[in-house]
């Protein structure tokens, strides 16, 4: 007599998705996983939803170092030789990535195959980690469930760092929308638009900006002080007091008083710093001797922008002269996309990147930790591009943010 065994799986009803917080979602998938990556992770539930149910799905395994070369290669393989962050392309790269505790590559296996990955890089000390790095080989693309390797890569991630990170991002694509539908799916909300920031395939495209937080990060650990917001970052703060109800804030319209005669002085104290590494990036650091101020960013040549950005001054004057030096660099160096996350408490630091052409095209909450209060401070994020911003294929929360920031363009 041959009998058949039925396997049943525990179904999470899709409303059940998109959930509110890194504790939601948690409260959803961490009983039903078996978080180990070491013997292997089974995806062992259901979505009670047409998300990719007839797909295959693998097992995931935390990366070890003897795995770098396949990861290099499947980067390879996805972006056909044209990924503009050739550090994920170098064996040895990677190698050192996965011995970092800071780093952790997320293997997808069939079988023996390894057949895609991702990634998350911590910054414990700022209690913000990053996701990003997802690829699956292109023979397999359309055949395992994508959906359900996020969902798993992001319980484990979650879980085994939720007292030390309290902020989720990542950066998403908008040449489709499938890599922002699966992490909405996880609880993750667009709060930016980096319009022009990215080259893949050797064609220019927007990002945006994706955030999910510990519910503690909202609740106990925000700064209390209302947001100071000048007009120009209303829009981008009103987006984002939608999804996480931010409470009040403060317009404020700063007159900027300069003294020129200080500026003079300090110029000629000015001095730039620029180290190159084998991959072409181009780490700039702008000082004035004398002071404790700085100004640093990241030049990527090959795809034309300027980002992570930081700074620090002790008066207007210096972030003017910084703001002119940086605006040489986009100059001489035809740059295409830079950015800039500026304090919400600030709005005379707002005032003066927007005099000088930047604009408000996102709002992050609990962006920058604070260690003097142990207080999460909100973040403007200020960009400036130049070109004509190819068609964006955004999901509606995204679309919501693009359509209140259409008519801020570059003067």
């Amino acid at each position: 007599m041959i009998t058949q065994e039925t396997i049943s799986y525990p179904i999470i009803p899709y409303k059940r998705l998109s959930p509110k917080s890194v504790d939601e979602f948690l409260d959803i998938f961490e009983d039903v996983l078996d978080l180990n990556l070491e013997k292997g992770m089974e995806l062992d539930f259901t979505i009670d939803s047409k998300l990719g149910s007839d797909k295959i799905s693998p097992t995931l395994f935390l990366a070890k170092p003897k795995d770098a070369v396949e990861i290099a290669n499947i980067c390879k393989e996805v972006y056909e030789g044209s990924y503009p962050y050739k550090e994920i392309e170098d064996p040895e790269e990677v190698k050192k990535m996965i011995e970092s505790p800071e780093n952790h590559f997320i293997l997808f296996k069939i079988e023996e195959d390894i057949v895609g990955c991702f990634r998350c890089a911590l910054d414990f000390e700022h209690f913000k980690g990053y996701t990003g790095g997802f690829m699956v080989r292109q023979e397999y693309q359309g055949i395992i469930d994508v959906t359900k390797s996020i969902i798993g890569s992001y319980a484990w991630m979650w879980s085994t760092y939720k007292d030390e990170i309290l902020m989720w991002y990542c950066e998403n694509r908008t040449a489709h929308a499938a890599s922002q539908y699966i992490t909405s799916v996880c609880g993750i909300n667009t709060v930016a638009f980096f319009p022009n920031k990215d080259v893949f395939f050797d064609q220019v495209e927007s990002d945006v900006m994706g955030v999910v937080f510990r519910e503690k990060a909202l609740k106990e650990y925000r700064e209390t002080q209302k947001p100071q917001l000048i007009r120009n970052a209303l829009d981008s703060f009103l987006h984002c007091d939608n999804i996480y109800r931010l409470g009040g804030f403060n317009l404020v319209c700063p007159d900027i008083q300069l003294n020129y005669e200080k500026i003079e002085v300090l110029h000629k104290s000015f001095r730039r710093d620029v180290i190159k590494d084998k991959y072409g990036y181009q780490y700039n650091q702008f000082f004035i001797t004398g002071t404790k101020s700085y100004f640093s960013f990241l030049h990527t040549p090959c795809i034309q922008n300027l980002e992570k950005t930081k700074y620090h001054v002790e008066s207007l004057e210096e972030l003017y002269i910084y703001l002119e030096e940086f605006l040489k660099v986009i100059k001489e160096n035809s740059i295409r996309y830079s950015e800039a996350f500026v304090s919400a408490l600030n709005p005379e630091h707002q005032q003066l990147f927007y005099e000088f052409g930047f604009r408000a095209r996102g709002y992050v909450p609990c962006w920058s930790y604070k260690k003097d209060d142990k207080s999460f401070e909100d973040y403007v994020v200020f960009n400036y591009f130049e070109g004509s911003v190819p068609k964006a294929t955004l999901l509606p929360v995204g679309q919501d943010l693009v359509n209140m920031l259409n008519l801020q363009i570059n003067i």
